[in-house]
């Protein structure tokens, strides 16, 4: 397993692939830039009673989702335009896998990119940044 990103089960023409296969266009996996942020929003049924009492229980089985903000900065417009792309044919429904280094070791994720946008930053290269949300798919 290696960091960054790789596809779940469709590639960037649409088509269907097996888990961790590497996007059109790259040789490997997608290394975003160090610094990634790591926030958790945590999900939970609060009940508030007339006498300040309140009950609270945890939302679902996975009530912990981890949202990861990334970035690719520098890199050459065809890899910026390609990564783009996939993320527009994903189109925040469909999955892809982000590996991250976690306890001395690699661990992957099954995320949804919410959000993604481009900068251009000079003449050949630009900067991608993305929002990816931890799913959890049976």
């Amino acid at each position: 397993m290696a960091i960054g990103i790789t596809t779940n089960t469709v590639q960037t023409d649409g088509s269907t692939v097996s888990k961790g296969t590497n996007i059109t266009g790259f040789s490997g996996p997608v290394v975003y830039d160090k610094g990634i942020t790591d926030a958790a929003a945590v999900r939970v049924l609060k009940q508030q009673f007339g006498d300040g009492y309140e009950m609270r229980i945890r939302d679902g089985i996975n009530n912990v989702q981890r949202k990861f903000s990334l970035t690719f900065n520098n890199r050459t417009k065809a890899d910026v335009d390609n990564l783009h792309q996939f993320f527009t044919t994903l189109a925040g429904v469909d999955t892809c896998q982000l590996t991250i280094p976690y306890d001395g070791s690699e661990t992957a994720i099954i995320v949804v990119i919410e959000e993604f946008g481009r900068a251009l930053t000079s003449d050949n290269y630009y900067t991608l940044s993305a929002t990816a949300k931890e799913v959890f798919e049976p």
